[in-house]
């Protein structure tokens, strides 16, 4: 891999301008283990002053004690590249000299969720290592020294809290109380689960997989119990604490995601647009298209297969329009008996037929004003097709069994799932209806032809999901083996197959998160079928080849197009190049 600075490669998602900004030792490092970027601070500490590093193996400038016997990016691998938290790890200048140190490893992903490469943090402990050896040689200050560290955890901005062996809280500091809003006096000798009711206290704690593992956990998201019980995203990182005599506790940082999570709900809306969500192109221009309607008055005709979403896109042109404060009315000509059908859009009177034992205004009458929407407006009968034609040009009908002619206003929106030409061609249904319904025609895309936003809406349904449930865990990821599963389907039921199929997972996941086993088995079956097409039984398929052959399939429908393909899969066209170089 060709060396790069940081402002040249797109996958580096950071800026240099901000890590120069912060007071602490950044270095960045690609999976070659070459380093990228070095902050000054990090520079200052191992003293190489102008001297060009980027590029080069990381041992060989950033030099610990952990090179020779454990090294961070080895944990990070054999743990799935979580980040390891280090404490009091030596780091050697180019001069040689020893400076204690806190070291933070954490990955760094790309675009599409991988692990591109590594962040590391470096805080040093020189001030902290002299205190330490000061209350060593003095009990004398010991009271003195434990009040000045007291006040630093205190004016932390950051919850902090320490735990002991049997998870007992021993300390919570004012940032906690400040995220909890509870006072330490309350919590202390309570167990942190009855205290922070986290959504990983019952399934992967982070401190009892601390105590498992041997070393701490850093930048573990969670959500703790808030103020008046909201529930607060949070970002946890923990580690060992040992005193003079041994005696083990264990601590943990926690940080405040609340804005965080805001801004990403802000950027999301953008591809939201009255409850309907999409990223790609075909939906965006679906979007645009409602926004000019709204200021339209015309008859429009929604076409798309079941479950692509007509009635939400009906629904959010009435909406965005002038008509918004009147009715909007429903009928699904799928689902009236063909006799009643006159009576339920126009009205009757009394006795005009048996069982007419009251005047009854109709659906028509009543979306006066606003909106009427007919669903499946190729079932309606041929019959009562010429009257429609009529109201649609005229605004005018009359109940039947009255002569009345009654004058309405209201807007016509139709929708259906079958092709209207092929209906006209077998005399099923009028063309004079059809080319005044379609004025404006909004074609809504097959799920299967924007795969790229399978998982936003398969996020939205996660949360949607959890809303029916609040009582059990929250679920916020999708495994990778799921995440391919779910893009690889051909989903023929669309937008509403992909929500019935997350609520399934989520209920059955006994893992908390969504993943194979969770799935439908009509999912996991088409994935089977997909890897049976790859390999053998005797030879396992990786996730990999799943992915290179779902990246294949594409290339072929879009002619080799990588622009076309980056778009469908919802990634950028570096990540599409560099996993067409990985499968060659």
């Amino acid at each position: 891999m060709p060396h790069m600075k940081p402002s040249e490669n797109p996958e580096n998602n950071f800026y240099p301008s901000i890590l120069e900004s912060i007071a602490e030792g950044i270095a960045v490092i690609g999976l070659d283990r070459k380093i990228i970027f070095v902050n000054k601070m990090a520079r200052d500490l191992i003293g190489l002053g102008d001297e060009t590093v980027e590029g080069k193996a990381c041992h060989e400038v950033i030099k610990t004690d952990l090179c020779s016997r454990s090294c961070p990016f080895d944990s990070s691998e054999k743990n799935n590249s979580c980040a390891a938290y280090f404490m009091n790890i030596n780091l050697y200048t180019t001069g040689n000299s020893a400076i204690p140190l806190c070291l933070n490893v954490a990955p760094m992903h790309g675009e599409d969720g991988e692990v591109i490469g590594y962040i590391e943090n470096f805080r040093p402990m020189s001030e902290a290592v002299k205190v330490i050896e000061s209350l060593r040689k003095s009990n004398v200050v010991l009271t003195q020294e434990k009040d000045k560290v007291d006040s630093i955890v205190e004016s932390l901005a950051d919850g902090v809290l320490t735990v002991d062996n049997d998870l007992n809280i021993t300390s919570f500091n004012r940032g906690m109380e400040n995220l909890t809003g509870k006072k330490e006096e309350d919590v202390l000798g309570q167990r942190c689960s009855d205290v922070l009711c986290s959504s990983n206290c019952n399934s992967s704690c982070p401190f009892a997989e601390t105590v498992a593992r041997g070393y701490g956990m850093a930048n573990v998201r969670e959500r703790i119990s808030g103020r008046e019980g909201h529930m607060v995203p949070v970002q946890l990182s923990t580690a060992f604490l040992k005193d003079s005599s041994g005696n083990t506790e264990l601590i943990a940082t926690v940080m405040d995601l609340s804005e965080i999570e805001n801004l990403r709900r802000d950027v999301n809306e953008r591809y939201q647009f009255s409850n309907i969500i999409g990223k790609s192109d075909r939906m965006q221009q679906i979007f645009e298209l409602i926004e000019v309607l709204s200021d339209a008055d015309c008859a429009i005709l929604v076409e798309g297969e079941s479950g692509t979403g007509k009635e939400l896109v009906s629904r959010a042109i009435h909406h965005e329009s002038h008509r918004r404060n009147r009715p909007f009315l429903k009928v699904n000509c799928s689902a009236i008996v063909e006799g009643l059908f006159e009576s339920e859009l126009f009205g009757h009177m009394k006795g005009s037929f048996s069982g007419a034992i009251r005047d009854k205004a109709g659906k028509f009458e009543l979306a006066d004003g606003g909106t009427i929407f007919l669903d499946e407006i190729a079932d309606m009968p041929l019959s009562l097709q010429p009257k429609l034609l009529r109201v649609l040009q005229d605004m005018e009908f009359e109940r039947v069994g009255d002569n009345r002619t009654r004058k309405v206003n209201v807007r016509v929106i139709a929708a259906t799932h079958k092709n209207l030409i092929e209906e006209i061609a077998e005399k099923r249904f009028r063309k004079d209806l059809y080319y005044r319904l379609c004025v404006v025609p909004v074609l809504l895309p097959a799920l299967r032809e924007r795969r790229e936003d399978i998982p936003l809406l398969a996020s939205h349904f996660l949360e949607k999901s959890h809303a029916k449930t609040p009582n059990r865990s929250r679920m916020t990821e999708i495994t990778p083996a799921a995440l391919s599963a779910l893009l690889d389907y051909n989903w023929p039921g669309n937008v509403r197959e992909l929500e019935n199929a997350i609520e399934h997972a989520s209920i059955r996941s006994k893992t908390g998160q969504i993943d194979m086993d969770s799935l439908p088995s009509s999912l996991t079956r088409s994935r089977e079928r997909t890897v049976a097409a790859m390999g053998s039984e005797d030879s396992p398929v990786s996730m990999d080849s799943v992915q290179k052959h779902f990246i294949t399939e594409l290339m072929k429908k879009h002619k080799g197009n990588k622009t076309l393909v980056a778009k469908n899969l919802g990634i950028s066209r570096t990540t599409l190049w560099r996993r067409l170089k990985e499968s060659t």
